[in-house]
């Protein structure tokens, strides 16, 4: 089986003349907006770097390596992007960061410089801080979330910069606000945009989906999901989605790492698991039996239950899991009534439709 790091052996010394821009690129550069840039000396410059300087001040800055938010591919991924006459000489640039508690948003975009006239905007899925997956839950209720919001924003400020035909892409929440922001940039700017990449990232509500901007965007939206999802499964969508085959198990086929590639296509499979379709037909009649507000409750309550652990992101709370663990029962102990019964009732929502999808999956 093949991954990111053979495509880039087998094809990473073609250029982007030799060969076009093909879906698999769209998914390395949205595993790129994964490195904590934000966290660069010098930083990420208002023009562009190569990928080739960023990786060897990376590489060799050990301050970096002691980052959170780091992680072990991020060596391997930069390290064979700089040695890739494909991936190289892309330019880095104009980072757009923003982790805010009371805001409850997460969001960070970059804007990578393929050539002078094509230009990809990646946008980061959801981090290990407990901010990003609190903006996640609140994407059950809330639209658009306020990482919706800055990802047109960002799209707007950047669109007038560049001249070139422009994509956009990202992984998981990352791809949601890659779709949200071009659904919304304004027609001159959607004029400009050639194609949208959506890996394994959330649907919307059907207020998006009925949207103008949507629909003029909609045929050129590509949307992958493993044969096990979960995340991509959330919501709804019009454009159609590819299954790509993954060498992991359950959820970690989330992990872009796993998909398997061959050439510059991604293996397909006819459909999604069992498991996958059981989970969101469970999810999908759950949401259906709930109000915006008991999810509002949910949400909030379990987010003030992780914050009782004054953990910030999920490896601090799985490192003091036992201190974590203590915060979290007096944290549930503590519930008010109201909001003790609010999150009962929504746990016994999700156990009934759950039953429900189990019995029809039996008949």
């Amino acid at each position: 089986m093949a991954d990111i790091f053979d495509y880039l052996a087998w094809r990473g010394d073609l250029s982007w003349k030799q060969s076009g821009f093909n879906e698999v690129d769209g998914m390395i550069l949205a595993q790129l907006a994964y490195v904590p840039f934000e966290y660069f000396t010098p930083p990420l410059p208002e023009g562009f770097s190569s990928v080739k300087e960023l990786a060897a001040n990376a590489l060799s800055d050990e301050r970096l390596k002691t980052e959170k938010r780091w992680k072990q591919e991020d060596d391997r991924l930069l390290a064979a992007l700089a040695d890739s006459r494909r991936f190289g000489g892309i330019g880095v640039g104009f980072a757009g960061n923003r982790l805010d508690e009371e805001m409850q948003t997460q969001f960070f975009a970059v804007t990578l410089k393929l050539c002078d006239d094509l230009f990809y905007i990646a946008f980061r899925g959801t981090d290990s801080t407990l901010v990003g997956w609190k903006e996640d839950l609140n994407m059950s209720y809330l639209c658009p979330i306020p990482g919706q919001k800055m990802a047109v924003e960002y799209v707007r400020q950047i669109a007038p910069v560049i001249n070139g035909r422009i994509l956009l892409g990202g992984h998981s929440k990352g791809g949601n606000l890659a779709v949200y922001a071009a659904s919304f940039c304004g027609e001159e700017i959607q004029d400009r945009i050639g194609d949208v990449y959506n890996y394994d990232g959330p649907g919307f509500f059907d207020n998006v989906l009925q949207t103008d901007g949507y629909r003029r965007i909609c045929s050129r939206i590509h949307t992958y999901v493993p044969q096990f999802s979960i995340v991509g499964m959330l919501f709804r969508r019009e454009e159609s989605y590819g299954i790509v085959h993954s060498t992991e198990t359950g959820i970690l086929q989330h992990n872009l790492y796993s998909w398997d590639i061959l050439g510059k296509t991604f293996v397909l499979r006819e459909s999604v698991t069992g498991g996958s379709r059981f989970v969101d037909s469970t999810i999908k009649d759950w949401s259906m039996n709930m109000t915006p507000e008991q999810f509002k409750s949910f949400s909030d309550a379990v987010y003030t239950v992780l914050a009782e652990t004054n953990a910030h992101t999920l490896r601090e709370l799985k490192e003091n899991w036992f201190e974590s663990a203590k915060s979290i029962v007096h944290s549930m102990n503590g519930m008010d009534n109201e909001t003790r019964a609010a999150v009962t009732e929504v746990l016994h929502l999700f156990v009934r439709s759950a039953e429900k999808e189990a019995k029809g999956r039996n008949r």
